[in-house]
C-alpha cells in the first residue's frame, strides 16, 4: 500500500467550477431572438421541426411568450413539403410563429423602457405609466389582433386569422379572435405588471438576496470541504503510519539466497520493528481510522454536490425573479436538471458501490477465526482487489452515464458504441500481454501466492515484494536493485514467509562426540531460547530435534527445526547458531572434519601411516 496524496480543491476553485457550471446552464439552449433557421441540418428537408405537428395538409405549432417561453395559443399553416426550396408566398408555420413572437418582443421592449429609470427614479415612471389594450379589428377584410398604445395613435398588428386557422379550429373567426385576444391581453398585462417600477425593485432585491445566499452557502460549504480535506490528510497519514511499520520493518532486509534458498541476513533492529505489526491495538486503531476516512470522504462528496445544487437552485430562482432572465427559466429547468440528476445518480451509485465493496472486504478481512498475521496479509492483498473492483465499477457506471446523457441530447449511442467496439478490438490485439498480466494478477490475488511484504523467489530471482498490482510485481534484491516482473511471466513462486517460517539448522559433529550428548545439548539450547522472553513471541512452537540425518566422511549431520513467525527465521537462526557455538565450546563438542587419505611411495608405507 502506498500513500496517495489528496488533491484538495479550495473553496475559491470550487466556487469557480460551480459558477462555470451555472453559466453553462444559463446559456443552455438559448437562441438569438429574431434569428432562426428554416432548415434543421439533422433532419430531412421534407420533415417539420420538432416543435411542429403535421396533420395531413396542415402544420400546427405553438406561439410562445418571449417573456417566459410559456405557450400562448396555436396557429396553423399549409404543409411545407420542402423547406429547403420554398415557393414565393409560402410561409411555414414555424416562421409565422417566429414573426408573431418577434412582434410581442417588440411590445415588451416598448413596455420595458429604461430599466434604470424604473429602479432609481420610479416617480418619473409612474407619470408615464398607461395600460396597453389588445383589440380585435379587421384589416384587408381579414380579422386581426392589434395592440393599441396610449402614446401612439396607430395600433400595431400582432396576428391575422387565416383560413387555415379556421380549418384547424373548426370555429368562426370571431371565436378564434376572442380566444387569442384574451390570451394576448393576459400576456400584455403580465408584462406591464412585471416591468412596473414597484415590481422590478422588489424582485431585484429578491434576486440579490438569493445571490447572497448562494455566495454565503458556497463559502460555508467550501470551508467545510477544505476542512474535511485537511482532516483526510491527517487521517490518511495516521493510517499509513500503521502500514509503514510493517513495510519499514521489512523493506530494508538484505537477502542472500544460498544453496538451501534461505536468506541469512536480517537486522535485529528491523525485526524488532516488524514485531509491532501483530499488536491488536494497532489493528483496532486502523479499523477506526478506516471508518473515519470513509465518513470524511462521503461528507466531502456531499459538500460538493450541495454546492452544485445550491448554485443550480439559486440560478433558477434568479431567472424566475428577474423579467429580463425569465425567458431562460424553462431551459434551466429542463435538460440541465435531467443532466444533473443523471450524474448525481451515477456519483451516488459510485459512493454506495465503493462503500459496499469496502464493507465486504472488511467483513472478509475481520474474520475472527484467523490470526493477526493472516489479517495483515489479507489487508495488504485485499487493497489491490478493492482497487480493481472499484475501478471496474467506475468504468461501467460512467459509461452508463454517458449513454444516458447522449439519449438526453437525442444522440444515438449505437453508432458511437459500434465505433468504440471496433477501436477496442484493435486495441485488444495490441494489448494481449496486458490482458495476460491482469488475469494472472487476479489469480495471484485470489490464490494468495504472495503479497506485499513477503520474501519470495520468482523464476530464480529472489527479493522482498515491495510493490504488487494486477499488472506487475516488483522485488528488491539483496543488492538494492528493483526487479520488475510482469505477472504473465511468473511461472514458479517460492514464498519464504507465507504465514510462518522455519529455521532449518544443520551441523556436522565429529564421530568422537557422544551422539546422545550432542542431541541433548542442542535440545537444551533450543528450549532455553524458546522460553526466553526476548524470543518467545518469535518462535511459534517448541523446537524439533530431528536427530542424525546423515553420516558422512566428515562426521554426523544433525538437523533441528524451529518454527517461527514470518520473517523471523533469520534473526532466530543467527541467535541459535551463536548459542550452539557457545554450548559446544562449554561441553567440548567438536565439529566434524573431512577425512583425508594420503598415498606415499609404497603400499607398505601407506598401510603403516593408516595404522598410525
Amino acid at each position: 500500500m502506498r500513500y496517495i496524496s489528496l488533491k484538495l480543491k479550495s473553496p475559491i476553485s470550487l466556487g469557480a467550477i460551480a459558477l462555470l457550471v451555472c453559466c453553462w446552464i444559463i446559456i443552455w439552449q438559448t437562441r438569438v431572438w429574431g434569428q432562426f433557421s428554416l432548415i434543421d441540418n439533422n433532419r430531412s428537408s421534407n420533415l417539420p421541426p420538432l416543435e411542429v405537428a403535421r396533420y395531413g395538409s396542415i402544420e400546427v405549432t405553438w406561439v410562445r411568450s418571449p417573456l417566459d417561453n410559456q405557450k400562448l395559443f396555436q396557429i396553423a399553416a399549409p404543409t411545407a413539403n420542402d423547406r429547403s426550396n420554398l415557393q414565393p408566398g409560402e410561409l411555414p408555420v414555424e416562421l409565422r410563429a417566429k414573426n408573431i413572437e418577434a412582434s410581442i418582443w417588440l411590445i415588451i421592449g416598448r413596455i420595458r423602457g429604461d430599466i434604470l429609470t424604473k429602479i432609481f427614479r420610479p416617480e418619473e415612471e409612474r407619470q408615464t405609466l398607461l395600460a396597453s389594450v389588445v383589440i380585435a379589428s379587421t384589416l384587408n377584410d381579414r380579422p386581426v389582433i392589434q395592440i393599441k398604445y396610449p402614446q401612439s395613435s396607430r395600433p400595431q398588428t400582432i396576428v391575422t386569422v387565416t383560413q387555415t386557422d379556421v380549418d384547424f379550429y373548426s370555429q368562426n373567426p370571431e371565436q378564434i379572435i376572442d380566444d387569442w385576444q384574451k390570451s394576448l391581453q393576459q400576456e400584455i398585462s403580465q408584462i406591464e405588471y412585471l416591468y412596473s417600477s414597484r415590481v422590478i425593485r422588489r424582485r431585484l432585491v429578491q434576486a440579490i438576496a438569493i445571490l447572497l445566499v448562494i455566495l454565503g452557502s458556497s463559502i460555508i460549504l467550501g470551508s467545510i470541504h477544505w476542512w474535511l480535506g485537511r482532516r483526510l490528510i491527517k487521517l490518511h497519514l495516521q493510517y499509513e503510519a500503521g502500514i509503514e511499520i510493517f513495510k519499514s520493518a521489512t523493506a530494508k532486509i538484505p537477502i542472500e539466497i544460498q544453496e538451501d534458498s534461505m536468506p541469512t541476513a536480517v537486522s535485529n533492529d528491523t525485526v524488532e520493528a516488524s514485531r509491532n505489526i501483530d499488536d491488536p491495538d494497532l489493528f483496532a486503531l486502523q479499523a477506526l481510522l478506516e471508518q473515519r476516512l470513509r465518513t470524511h470522504k462521503s461528507l466531502r462528496w456531499l459538500s460538493v454536490w450541495l454546492i452544485i445544487l445550491i448554485w443550480y437552485g439559486g440560478v433558477y430562482g434568479i431567472t424566475t425573479r428577474l423579467p429580463i432572465l425569465m425567458r431562460w427559466s424553462e431551459a434551466v429547468a429542463s435538460q440541465p436538471l435531467e443532466l444533473l440528476a443523471v450524474w448525481f445518480a451515477v456519483s451516488l451509485l459510485l459512493e454506495i458501490g465503493k462503500t459496499f465493496i469496502q464493507r465486504s472486504i472488511d467483513v472478509w478481512k475481520d474474520n475472527p477465526y484467523i490470526t493477526l498475521g493472516e489479517s495483515q496479509r489479507k489487508s495488504l492483498r485485499l487493497t489491490t482487489i478493492a482497487t480493481a473492483s472499484q475501478g471496474f465499477m467506475t468504468f461501467i457506471l460512467v459509461m452508463l452515464g454517458i449513454v444516458i446523457t447522449l439519449a438526453l441530447f437525442n444522440i444515438s449511442a449505437s453508432s458511437i458504441l459500434a465505433g468504440g467496439a471496433v477501436i477496442g478490438l484493435a486495441i485488444s490485439f495490441g494489448t494481449q500481454n496486458l490482458v495476460k498480466d491482469v488475469v494472472n494478477g487476479c489469480l495471484i490475488l485470489l490464490e494468495d501466492r504472495f503479497a506485499v511484504g513477503d520474501v519470495i523467489i520468482i523464476n530464480g530471482m529472489d527479493g522482498f515484494v515491495e510493490e504488487f498490482n494486477l499488472c506487475l510485481t516488483q522485488l528488491r534484491n539483496p543488492e538494492g536493485q528493483l526487479i520488475t516482473i510482469p505477472n504473465s511471466a511468473i511461472a514458479e513462486v517460492r514464498n519464504l514467509t507465507r504465514l510462518w517460517s522455519r529455521v532449518d539448522f544443520t551441523i556436522e559433529v565429529a564421530y568422537d562426540n557422544d551422539p546422545d550428548k550432542v542431541l541433548k545439548v542442542l535440545e537444551e539450547t533450543a528450549l532455553s531460547m524458546y522460553h526466553s522472553c526476548d524470543w518467545q513471541d518469535k518462535i511459534l512452537h517448541p523446537p524439533e530435534i530431528l536427530g542424525i540425518d546423515r553420516l558422512t566422511h566428515a562426521g554426523m549431520l544433525v538437523r533441528v527445526w524451529i518454527k517461527t513467525a514470518p520473517l523471523q527465521q533469520w534473526p532466530v537462526g543467527r541467535e541459535y547458531r551463536l548459542r550452539v557455538r557457545r554450548a559446544f565450546a562449554e561441553h567440548n563438542i567438536t565439529i566434524g572434519k573431512p577425512q583425508w587419505i594420503g598415498y606415499h611411495g609404497s603400499l607398505e608405507e601407506t598401510d603403516l601411516l593408516n595404522k598410525k
